[in-house]
C-alpha cells in the first residue's frame, strides 16, 4: 500500500510536466523557454561593447603614496591665497579635513580653468576641489560627487556703461551685450532671461569685458556677488540684487572608480549631518571674515 502512494504521486507529477518551463542552456543569457512555445527573438544588431580596463583603486593607493593630491584653481573664496602665502579657503578647508580623516598628507596643485580636467585625467592629482560647477559636458568625463556649494549667478553690470539699465527688462534689450562663459551652463540661463540682449562669450573671466568697457554686464556665479563688486566698487555694480538662476558645485574624480566616490559622497553627508558643513560655510561666505 504504501508502494502504491509512492507511485500515484509520481505519476500526478509527471502529469504536470509538459505545463513547466524547461531550461534552455543553448545560448548565452538565455533563460527558460515560453511552455506557450513562443520562439525567442534574433538579439538586435549593435556594436560589440565596450569594456572597461582594471579598475584602479584610488583610496588604497593615496594612502600607500601618504598624500592626498588636491587640484585647485584660484576662485574666491573657494581657493585664495593668504597674505602669508599659504592657500585658504572653502574648498582648501575641505580638502585638508578630507586628508586628516583619510590619514594622509594633503598636496595642493594649482591648475587652470581650461585645463584642470585634463590635468586629473592624466594623473596629476586625486580629485579637484575647487568649486567647480557640474555641467553635463564634464560630466561625460569626469564624476562629480553630491555638491559641495550651490552658487546664485548674478547679473554684475558697469557703473558707467549700465548707468540707466537698472531692472531685467532694461538688459533684455537689443544693443545691450552681456558676457558669459564661452561652454557654461550660463548660456542657456542668459538665452532664457535675456533672449533680446547680445550675449558676448568669452573664455577669461567676463568680468574683464565689463570693467573694460566692451560689455554693459556679465553673468557671474558667485556665494558672495557683493565681494565680487566691492574689488572694483567705483566701476562695478550689483544690477539685480536677486540672482537670476543658480548653478551647483562639486568635487571631480576620474571615472572608473565607483569606492572613491562612494567614499567621498558618504564622507560629504557625515560633514554635512555633523554640521562642519554649514559652519564652513557661514564663515567662508560671509564676506567679513576674510576680506581684509
Amino acid at each position: 500500500m504504501q508502494v502504491s502512494r509512492f507511485i500515484r504521486l509520481a505519476l500526478t507529477c509527471m502529469a504536470w510536466l509538459p505545463l513547466v518551463a524547461i531550461a534552455d542552456t543553448s545560448a548565452p543569457g538565455s533563460g527558460f523557454t515560453d511552455p506557450a512555445g513562443v520562439a525567442r527573438r534574433p538579439a538586435p544588431a549593435d556594436i560589440d561593447p565596450v569594456m572597461r580596463p582594471a579598475a584602479v583603486d584610488t583610496l588604497a593607493t593615496l594612502r600607500n603614496r601618504g598624500v592626498l593630491r588636491v587640484g585647485v584653481v584660484p576662485v574666491e573664496p573657494m581657493v585664495m591665497l593668504g597674505n602669508d602665502g599659504a592657500l585658504m579657503g572653502y574648498s582648501v578647508d575641505i580638502a585638508r579635513k578630507l586628508a586628516v580623516d583619510l590619514g594622509v598628507k594633503v598636496e595642493f596643485i594649482q591648475s587652470s580653468w581650461p585645463n584642470v580636467i585634463s590635468d586629473l585625467l592624466e594623473r596629476r592629482f586625486d580629485l579637484i576641489a575647487s568649486g567647480l560647477w557640474i555641467t553635463a559636458p564634464r560630466a561625460l568625463v569626469v564624476n562629480f560627487t553630491s555638491p559641495t556649494a550651490v552658487e546664485g549667478v548674478y547679473l554684475i553690470a558697469g557703473k558707467k556703461k549700465a548707468a540707466r539699465l537698472n531692472t531685467q527688462a532694461d538688459f533684455n534689450r537689443p544693443g545691450v551685450t552681456i558676457a558669459i562663459y564661452a561652454g557654461a551652463a550660463q548660456e542657456a540661463l542668459a538665452q532664457r532671461a535675456f533672449p533680446k540682449a547680445t550675449l558676448i562669450q568669452v573664455q577669461d573671466d567676463p568680468l574683464n569685458q565689463v570693467l573694460g568697457g566692451f560689455s554693459h554686464a556679465a553673468l557671474v556665479p558667485s556665494l558672495t556677488p557683493q565681494v565680487v563688486v566691492n574689488a572694483a566698487p567705483d566701476k562695478l555694480k550689483l544690477a539685480l540684487a536677486s540672482p537670476v538662476g543658480t548653478t551647483s558645485a562639486a568635487i571631480a574624480v576620474r571615472k572608473g572608480d565607483p569606492d572613491f566616490l562612494s567614499f567621498l559622497n558618504t564622507w560629504l553627508a557625515l560633514q554635512a549631518e555633523q554640521g562642519w558643513l554649514q559652519e564652513r560655510k557661514d564663515h567662508w561666505f560671509a564676506m567679513s571674515n576674510w576680506i581684509k
